[in-house]
């Protein structure tokens, strides 16, 4: 057994596996190389599956000293990767046991209400960690500046990830909070905000705002990211009754056969003299007893 398998034997999460890896391996620079990586801890193949009703798969022996892991066959690189460092988050957790057979929804798992959506997510967290390493990715967004579609693009080309996993990870990293929505033919496919973020006011499968930009402008963020538009906050968030939402800043890239990428910020906050006649009409309307 090898000094990283030695190692990794004593790691029981994502996180943990994710930095001894990183230990062992000082002069790593994006992209990881996930394969080769995936060779070194026992995985003896990489292959297609004969099927497409999964993403990925993993097959083991009993005690997961030696595996093989099978993916989709025609999907991008950048997806691919990620599938491979799902299944070898599977393979790698020592509470993941047996075969694993996932499909889009498992990778893209992030709850915890259930075993199997625990195991899900734990995967979905390597993968993530082990591809866009935290340290790695703070310091290269920052580096970039203020948030913008255009440096998720870029981002996702440097880690070799799609720009869906790029964009989960800037999210969940940026230092200014941000959120994005991906969307098909005028509809939301998904939406990931930071957690200092206001709640967005769009799910799964509803219908994109009327009135946003990503709609009203058809012709911007084509071939490039378009300029940042203020727009009125209630278009995008969920508020409180009498209390307006704050205003929010809306950018587009456009891709190929109607999907989308939209990223919103919070415009800058309502001035003190705002704040106060905004308390002073709520407390004149409050009805009194």
């Amino acid at each position: 057994m090898s000094e990283l398998l030695m190692d990794l034997a004593d790691c029981g999460s994502p996180e943990r596996l994710i930095q001894t890896i990183l230990r062992h391996h000082p002069d790593w620079t994006p992209p990881v190389p996930i394969e080769a990586l995936a060779a070194a801890v026992n995985i003896l193949e990489i292959r297609d599956l004969d099927t497409t009703s999964f993403e990925g798969a993993l097959l083991t022996d009993l005690d997961k000293s030696q595996g093989i892991i099978l993916c989709r066959p025609g999907v991008p690189g950048g997806r691919r990767r990620f599938t491979i460092g799902h299944e070898l988050g599977h393979f790698l957790i020592p509470t993941h046991v047996g075969n694993q057979k996932c499909t889009q929804a498992h990778l893209s798992e992030r709850g915890f209400a259930t075993p199997a959506q625990r195991r899900e997510a734990e995967a979905n967290r390597f993968a993530a960690g082990i591809l866009m390493p935290k340290p790695w990715f703070e310091r290269d967004a920052d580096q970039l500046g203020l948030p913008d579609v255009g440096h998720v693009r870029k981002l996702a080309r440097s880690y070799d990830v799609s720009l869906e996993a790029a964009a989960n990870r800037f999210v969940e990293l940026t230092s200014t909070p941000c959120a994005i929505v991906f969307s098909y033919g005028g509809v939301v496919r998904y939406a990931r905000s930071h957690v200092n973020f206001p709640r967005l006011a769009v799910e799964w499968k509803s219908r994109l705002p009327s009135d946003c930009a990503t709609k009203v402008k058809p012709n911007t963020g084509v071939s490039a990211p378009s300029d940042w538009i203020e727009m009125d906050g209630t278009i995008w968030l969920q508020h409180d009754w009498g209390r307006p939402a704050p205003r929010v800043l809306e950018q587009v890239l456009r891709q190929a056969n109607g999907y989308a990428v939209t990223m919103l910020l919070v415009a800058d906050g309502p001035t003190d003299d705002e704040d106060e006649e905004e308390d002073d009409l709520v407390a004149r309307w409050s009805p009194r007893l």
